[in-house]
């Protein structure tokens, strides 16, 4: 294996390290045991939430489809088109469910990136120079930056749990006016909304961030949406409901394996 396609952070005081490789987006937490490293696998939070039923995502994805038909149907792409097949034709044409959702899995990681710069090196953005389409969710980052003034301990932060081998990276760990330390997961949407399965991450962040010396006095999670606001809620759920998740995740992945090993996922 080329340990050079990994990123390592080294915990010395608590003997281990966690592992993250980009390019299959894979955890491992390595260990000295007996004078042998030994390089334990992870599964990481995000993918054991995909478990969890999300009727809104499903909603979403159903009006992404109708809107890219009825916008091609305008646009006589349709014409003679079978009506079981008009959704082919909404994803060749990118007007579908899954070009919104690359689009907003790119206006996610821009603004992360705009965190990650003001937590690294305390510039804030400037809103000129981002697009129109995401220039609202940099504005309402902005204005959660002046109402609660952070100031950073840690920017996206790998965190790891040897207990349960489960990992992810926390947004943000910093010092507020409310607290000495908080944990702040930060979250995207058009309406700026937060939802069920927001809460089931952030408590897992939470749960590994203990293991990993991090134990925040508070869990906050921060929507920012499309129209420049923000919403801030507590962290709603705790350790306990996330390890029931996980434990479901890992009950339907050995089933996926033992009934369709070829289809199932190797994360």
């Amino acid at each position: 294996m080329d340990k050079g396609e990994s990123d390592f952070w080294e915990f010395v005081d608590l003997g281990f390290s966690i592992e993250f490789r980009a390019k299959s987006h894979r955890w491992w937490i390595n260990e000295l045991i007996d004078g042998k490293t030994v390089r334990t696998p992870l599964l990481s939070v995000t993918t054991a939430l995909r478990v969890l039923d999300k009727p809104a995502l499903m909603r979403w994805a159903e009006g992404c489809g109708a809107e890219g038909a009825v916008k091609l149907e305008r646009m006589g792409e349709l014409e003679g088109v079978r009506a079981e097949d008009a959704i082919e034709r909404v994803r060749m044409f990118d007007m579908g469910m899954e070009a919104k959702r690359n689009a907003g899995a790119n206006r996610g990681t821009l603004v992360h990136s705009v965190l990650e710069t003001y937590g690294r090196e305390g510039r804030p953005p400037n809103i000129t120079d981002f697009d129109p389409d995401v220039r609202g969710y940099v504005s309402g980052l902005c204005s959660w930056l002046l109402d609660y003034s952070p100031e950073p301990v840690a920017i996206e932060q790998p965190v790891a749990s040897r207990l349960h081998g489960f990992a992810g990276r926390v947004d943000l760990l910093a010092s507020t006016k409310a607290s000495a330390l908080e944990l702040w997961d930060l979250k995207t949407s058009p309406t700026a909304t937060v939802y069920p399965e927001a809460h089931l991450q952030a408590a897992a962040y939470e749960l590994g961030g203990v293991e990993c010396g991090f134990d925040p006095d508070a869990v906050m999670l921060l929507a920012v949406g499309a129209d420049g606001q923000y919403t801030v809620t507590s962290c709603a759920a705790n350790g306990d409901d996330f390890l029931a998740v996980l434990e479901v995740s890992r009950v339907m992945r050995k089933l996926r394996r033992a009934l369709a090993p070829e289809d199932s996922d190797d994360e």
